[in-house]
């Protein structure tokens, strides 16, 4: 939550799953989900990561943004994650991978 909220003051629209009230759903129905949706994921989640790079939804998701929060502070992602959607601004992302 603390890094949506950065981003947020940002300017980005971003949602979570404990605010879509989807917490607990598994890897495959979060893609879905934002599949439905058009959403760009940002995940912390290497499982998540290895789902999506083994072909699961293969180029049909709408983009994964990937970034290891391990050793890096609320500020750090969230500077880290606002200059990668900053270079893809209006760049289409379906079917990439973009690591933050």
């Amino acid at each position: 939550m603390p890094v949506a909220e950065g981003l947020r003051r940002r300017g980005w629209e971003v949602t979570t799953a404990v605010e879509e009230e989807t917490l607990g759903y598994t890897d495959e129905e979060h893609l879905e989900y934002a599949m439905q949706r058009g959403w760009t994921i940002l995940t912390f989640d290497d499982d998540f990561l290895s789902l999506v790079e083994g072909g699961y939804a293969s180029s049909n998701h709408p983009g994964v943004i990937f970034t290891s929060q391990h050793g890096r502070t609320v500020g750090e992602l969230v500077k880290r994650i606002d200059s990668t959607l900053q270079r893809h601004r209006g760049r289409e992302l379906t079917g990439e991978i973009v690591f933050a």
